[in-house]
């Protein structure tokens, strides 16, 4: 029993990083809610934002990660099935990827004006560390919460 536990704790780490890169995707929504509606490249995001808003499109990726890394942890206990991770680890880094440094690397608009390039995770950060959400457009409006 002792030695199916330690097989499963690679297992229990990817998901913990499938988990911690949904959550950042997740918190990442919040921060750039503002310009979220017209950036979504997802179209059934952007379905979701049209018809309940930003706030709707947070709420349900909440969920559903909690819900997936429930899964994906009792499936790191089933052997034949805790394979399934290894490409949706995958999927999650390519996400990671795309989310923090893609834009960077294409048409750059995290910029701050003194040609410094800003990534993703320094706002990630910052809201992190303060609490407080970067104040990235000089204005905060929450109406992007709700759907109009």
């Amino acid at each position: 029993m002792l030695s199916k536990c330690y097989k499963s704790i690679p297992f229990l780490l990817m998901t913990l990083v499938i988990g911690a890169i949904s959550a950042y995707d997740n918190t990442l929504n919040f921060i750039f809610m503002q310009t979220l509606p017209t950036d979504e490249q997802n179209p059934f995001a952007l379905w979701i934002i049209k018809n309940h808003g930003v706030g709707g499109l947070i709420h349900l990726k909440a969920i559903t990660t909690m819900i997936a890394v429930l899964i994906m942890c009792c499936l790191s206990f089933i052997r034949q099935y805790r394979l399934a991770l290894i490409p949706v680890l995958v999927i999650q880094l390519a996400l990671f990827y795309y989310l923090t440094f893609h834009t960077l690397l294409g048409a750059g608009i995290f910029g701050n004006g003194d040609g410094e390039v800003i990534t993703p995770f320094a706002y990630y950060w910052d809201f992190i560390a303060t609490g407080k959400i970067p104040d990235i457009y000089n204005v905060f409006d929450t109406d992007n919460l709700i759907a109009h």
